[in-house]
């Protein structure tokens, strides 16, 4: 069997790592760009890391994509039916880590941790003023649009907070759940958007989700409430969040994911990163070295059950797009 791997972003350690633990499924070849990517996958078997619709249609022989991301929205899923083409993400992998930033934007702004930093750099003692004082997460109501791995664990860390958590997920099977106070289907997600104080989103981006949270789902939050979105830009809609911020109807925002990406643009057409109100932060939520090893021990073990002829672990659903 013939693995090639891809992966441009990982460090030189997690590579050696991989490569040296998918040598004993194959022969390993590295691919250090995309041009040197296509080329090298047409005589592949399975391609480890990154993918793309062009490495994808090279690859006449692959049989096994094993992709170092969670997200699939990037890639024409139909060319990867027609290409007969089992997909498997990294979904879950690096829950902890991404969770961990969704809990960092939180308090960062209900404790306007950037807000006083400003200040203090510019030399400025607010007095002990209720307009300078800060806020709490504890008896918050808190909404996780996406109560997968990620949402899960951001549960999780919340529950010693004292946070009332409500999970949306697209299909309840238990309503029942060790960290969430209630956890319900994404048809219910107006009556639990009222009155809540914040609104995280960890849902992936598909035909379903893009747009999704417009204008009259963010006015079902309190006024006053916070957005954070550790997922997909798209899914929020963008002139609508901008429009409503300045309205003051949501009070901040902390953003590691956007609409625009080097190449297309920056971030937001609307100047929504511009917004002192909003915390952005440029894409970093999976970007840590521990979760780059998790992940490469993940891709070892499922080309190995690749190898051995069992069901890989995370399967794209090709139909539902995650």
């Amino acid at each position: 069997m013939k693995i090639l791997v891809y992966w441009p972003s990982a460090p030189s350690d997690v590579l050696d790592l991989l490569v040296e633990g998918l040598s004993r499924y194959g022969e390993v070849l590295v691919a250090r760009g995309l041009e040197e990517a296509v080329k090298l996958v047409v005589d592949v078997d399975v391609l480890v890391g990154f993918a793309s619709n062009e490495i994808i249609e090279a690859g006449s022989k692959l049989r096994f994509v094993q992709l170092t991301t969670a997200g699939v929205d990037h890639l024409d899923l139909e060319l990867v039916r027609r290409r007969g083409v089992m997909l498997a993400s990294a979904k879950g992998i690096n829950s902890f880590y991404v969770a961990e930033l969704a809990l960092a934007l939180m308090l960062a702004l209900v404790k306007r941790i950037t807000f006083f930093d400003r200040m203090a750099k510019k030399g400025v003692f607010p007095r002990y003023t209720w307009e300078y004082s800060m806020e709490t997460l504890k008896g918050k109501k808190v909404v996780i649009l996406g109560y997968g791995g990620i949402g899960r664990e951001l549960a999780r860390l919340l529950k010693p907070l004292g946070v009332y958590v409500v999970g949306v997920r697209r299909e309840v099977k238990d309503r029942i759940d060790s960290y969430a106070d209630e956890v319900v289907s994404v048809e219910e997600i107006e009556r639990v958007l009222e009155g809540a104080d914040f609104l995280v989103i960890t849902a992936p981006l598909t035909r379903e989700t893009k747009g999704l949270i417009g204008e009259h789902l963010l006015r079902k939050l309190k006024r006053g409430a916070y957005i954070v979105n550790v997922s997909r830009g798209p899914i929020v809609d963008e002139s609508a969040l901008d429009k409503l911020m300045k309205e003051g109807w949501i009070r901040g925002a902390g953003l590691d994911v956007w609409w625009l990406y080097p190449g297309e643009g920056v971030y937001s057409s609307l100047g929504v990163h511009e917004n002192p109100d909003v915390i952005a932060t440029p894409h970093r939520g999976g970007f840590v070295k521990e979760a780059f090893l998790d992940v490469a021990r993940f891709a070892i073990e499922n080309v190995g059950r690749f190898a051995r002829r069992e069901t890989p672990l995370n399967l794209v659903d090709l139909d539902k797009g995650y």
